[in-house]
């Protein structure tokens, strides 16, 4: 079962004559760092989400921003920091391993491991180094593979939302057992990360920390986006292939066969159609093996020919004319296509701006400023429009518009192949009047005598019969050599179809519903002994846990949140938290629940929290055997008989507003 201990963490912070530190140690089991306002309590937990390459946890996602305050890198004490850095124990129950990272003075986007104590980890240079941020976090000189190898995580790969696969990262996991400070306790797993795009992050990564069957449809899903893609590579190239035979055929592609549109017998299959060229070659043949003598003048051949190059030049003529006809129909296509996707742009901008006033708990429109939690009868909640009017939302639109865009793009796609087809049909066009007056240019110098003209005549048609006779029977031998790849397609669809076919059949297992009736329960049972809805202690019964809210809690007829106050949200989120990791402990020989027994609650009190809800939290912490899991609480209180309540679990305190975290090392 995986398991993260933290067992301790180094500060060390030189100026040019001064060293400052902090050495702050954990034991198993419920850990209280103690102290007032700005001493430095969040920046223990700060370390220790440094020391784990998780500071995107914090808020922070380019490499030039730190999560530190200015004492860590910049100045302390009026004095310039030259180098800082931190040692950060940890352990999985059966190893420890210390992870040295610097804050300023070395390359932050590199780690060093070395399996030993922190205070030992100077002793010698055995370490190895990870790459933090980056390319290769997930190679073997990765952080992200060193942490998930450690901690017995599966590296997984999710589907996104523009199509593509994201591997699930630390800091998505995060969430589910760190509540950070400042915008932790808004909601729950408020500081999830998004950045990488993945479809339903939040209920994702539940899934797959908790344990659950269903996340394994997830990665049914992924086969099935793998099998889309190859599916669509191979029809691609496949109808590619045949487009391009089809063109130079001057045919069409019904039900697998080529059929071609010849003048000589009309419509008919290209096999039909090399029988009859076959057929005709062999009696034209004959034809002429039989030539005794020829009535028509040396004049009448000529004249034949002459009207054979007129008839040509019109049908020419009038080729083009389809072709001009048919590209501006194309282009007119083409800028309707466009504006298609310019529409399609502006609605996935506004879908971004519904989202994010769901993700970031806007209340008021950014362009009109109207509230958005409350129904307006004749304006919109974004964009203050007419609501009198049916407007349809970015989701309808933006499907309309994909179904538009796809149909024109179908349309596109036919009449560029039309295109094509009449472009392939002018070259041949030109070449019969290259042969043809070629052919009265040579006969007009060479022959006078009309028997001549006229086997020659029939001696060029056969020669041409014999040709087309050719190109067609090459043309159906590379249309058979595409069959394996239609049946590699065949296969595809088929594993496809039986994908499909589990997604649809999907029903939840047992096991899901004992882990999520668990947290549930625990839910309720921590809820009851925080005091929440006093007035309505039916209230917490209706509680309910599952897909439909991301598996965070809810009520059917209310809005949770909205009905408590802002202490009572904390409590709430104190209780889901907690029962997580009850739930994990209760399961603990369920191999699936990836749950690292360990909570980071960043200073809850700041946001609401009166001492009593707290002192029941820790009660209920209480319950939990100390050396099964971890919890780390930072916390004050001005009152006496608060800390004397909570004094056997803390591990470290600040005593006054001037005890702060970082102090002077004696360096003699």
């Amino acid at each position: 079962m995986p398991k993260l201990i933290i067992n301790r963490l180094i500060y060390t912070v030189e100026t040019e004559n001064e060293k400052y530190g902090a050495d702050v140690p954990f034991h198993p089991g419920l850990n209280i760092i103690y102290g007032p306002n700005s001493v430095g309590k969040t920046s223990i937990v700060t370390g220790i989400i440094y020391g784990l390459g998780s500071e995107k946890g914090l808020g922070i996602f380019k490499s030039d921003q730190n999560p530190f305050k200015p004492e860590f890198y910049k100045s302390i004490e009026g004095k310039t920091v030259t180098k800082s850095y931190l040692i950060l124990e940890i352990s999985n129950g059966i190893k420890e391993y210390s992870i040295f990272r610097y804050i300023k003075g070395g390359n932050t986007d590199i780690v060093a491991v070395k399996e030993a104590k922190a205070k030992d980890f100077n002793k010698s240079n055995d370490h190895k180094r990870y790459i933090v941020n980056g390319e290769g976090v997930f190679s073997e000189k990765g952080f992200q593979k060193f942490l998930f190898d450690f901690l017995e995580l599966n590296i997984v790969e999710l589907p996104t939302y523009d199509q593509k696969f994201s591997k699930l990262y630390f800091e998505n996991i995060l969430p589910l057992f760190f509540v950070e400070q400042r915008a932790g306790w808004s909601q729950i797993q408020a500081r999830q990360v998004t950045r990488y795009n993945i479809r339903d992050i939040k209920k994702v990564v539940f899934e797959y920390i908790m344990g659950l069957d269903k996340f394994n449809l997830h990665l049914i899903e992924i086969k099935k986006k793998q099998l889309d893609a190859e599916i669509k590579k191979l029809s691609d190239e496949l109808e590619k292939k045949e487009e391009n035979l089809s063109i130079i055929a001057n045919a069409n592609k019904i039900d697998g066969i080529l059929i071609v549109n010849s003048s000589p017998i009309g419509k008919t299959s290209i096999y039909d159609y090399i029988k009859y060229l076959h057929n005709k070659y062999n009696t034209e043949t004959k034809t002429i093996n039989s030539i005794t003598s020829q009535n028509k003048s040396y004049e009448d051949s000529n004249s034949k020919l002459r009207e054979n190059l007129k008839r040509l030049d019109y049908e020419l003529r009038t080729l083009n004319n389809r072709i001009e006809k048919i590209s501006s129909e194309i282009d007119g296509y083409q800028n309707y296509l466009e504006r298609i996707q310019k529409n399609k742009y502006k609605n996935k901008q506004l879908k971004k701006i519904q989202e994010l006033s769901i993700e970031l708990n806007i209340t008021t429109c950014p362009v009109c400023e109207n509230p958005l939690n409350r129904n307006l009868e004749d304006e919109c909640h974004l964009c203050h429009s007419d609501t009198r009017k049916k407007i349809s939302s970015p989701e309808e639109n933006l499907s309309f518009l994909e179904d538009e865009e796809n149909t024109f793009k179908k349309v596109i796609a036919q009449r560029n192949l039309d295109l094509k087809k009449l472009d392939e049909l002018r070259n041949r066009q030109k070449d019969k009047i290259l042969l043809y007056e070629k052919q009265l240019d040579q006969q007009t110098q060479t022959y006078a005598g009309k028997e001549f003209a006229i086997l020659r005549e029939k001696i060029l048609e056969v020669d041409s019969i014999f040709k087309e006779f050719e190109r067609y029977k090459r043309i159906t031998e590379r249309w058979e050599n595409l069959n394996p790849t239609r049946e590699e397609l065949n296969k595809l669809n088929k594993q496809l179809e039986r994908i499909k076919e589990k997604i649809n059949k999907y029903t939840q297992t047992s096991n899901d519903y004992k882990i999520l009736k668990s947290i549930k329960d625990n839910i309720h049972t921590n809820l009851k002994a925080l005091g929440i809805f006093k007035s309505n202690q039916n209230l917490i019964n209706d509680i309910k846990i599952d897909e439909n809210d991301n598996y965070s809690p809810y009520l059917d007829n209310y809005d949770i949140y909205n009905i408590s106050s802002s202490s009572d949200n904390i409590r709430i989120i104190l209780s889901y938290y907690l029962s997580l990791l009850q739930t994990s402990l209760e399961f603990k020989t369920n191999t699936k629940i990836k749950f690292p027994n360990i909570l980071i609650l960043d200073e809850p009190k700041q946001q609401n929290l009166d001492n009593d809800s707290l002192i029941n939290c820790v009660e209920e912490m209480e319950k939990i055997p100390s050396n099964e899991a971890q919890i780390i609480l930072t916390t004050y209180s001005e009152l006496k008989s608060d800390r004397d309540k909570l004094e056997k679990y803390i591990n470290y305190e600040m005593k006054n507003k001037t005890d702060y975290l970082l102090k002077k090392v004696d360096t003699k």
